[in-house]
């Protein structure tokens, strides 16, 4: 299965006037998003689903996704997407799904770094800077490092090799 991992981008920070639910994207976080959107639709990447956490920021996120790639699927809105996402809720959500081929999720960090760390059998999280989008080739059914990375979009910028340290502290 290709996994399109993607933290939501940019959003306006959390004060007491605005529930963190509702916090949606900055303009600056919307154009750079856009930017990492088109470069995966000029990988021809078309998932066959794409399901998002239902906090605001990360739904617009996933619309942004859409339009970019002309997905014409409807946008699955998943509770279980919501902060404390782990790899059992991923597993629970590829079943409920049909076992995509394609899987595209949009959530919030620090889940999607743990999630992606897990998948890829590393002892530490891959942290996603916002707006980051991580292919990984998954094998659901496999135990351990069940993932092979692929590439990472950040800044419009696209890398092939697996982040060490100093890449994943991209914020």
């Amino acid at each position: 299965m290709k996994l399109y991992v993607i933290r939501h981008a940019a959003a306006i920070e959390s004060d007491t006037a605005v529930r963190d639910e509702d916090r949606w994207l900055t303009p600056a976080g919307r154009k750079v998003f856009r930017k990492n959107a088109r470069r995966l639709a000029g990988k021809g990447v078309a998932p066959e689903c794409i399901i998002t956490s239902p906090l605001a920021r990360a739904v617009q996120t996933a619309e942004i996704l859409a339009a970019a790639i002309d997905f014409q699927g409807e946008i699955l809105v998943s509770r279980e997407m919501a902060p404390g996402f782990d790899v059992e809720g991923l597993l629970r959500l590829i079943a409920a799904n049909g076992m995509p081929h394609s899987l595209a999720i949009v959530g919030h960090e620090p889940d999607l770094g743990a999630l992606a760390g897990r998948l890829l059998g590393r002892k530490e999280a891959l942290p996603l800077g916002k707006g980051a989008i991580v292919a990984l080739k998954f094998a659901p059914a496999k135990r351990e490092a069940p993932a092979c990375f692929r590439w990472l979009i950040h800044r419009g910028d696209i890398t092939r090799d697996l982040p060490g340290s100093a890449v994943a502290r991209l914020n």
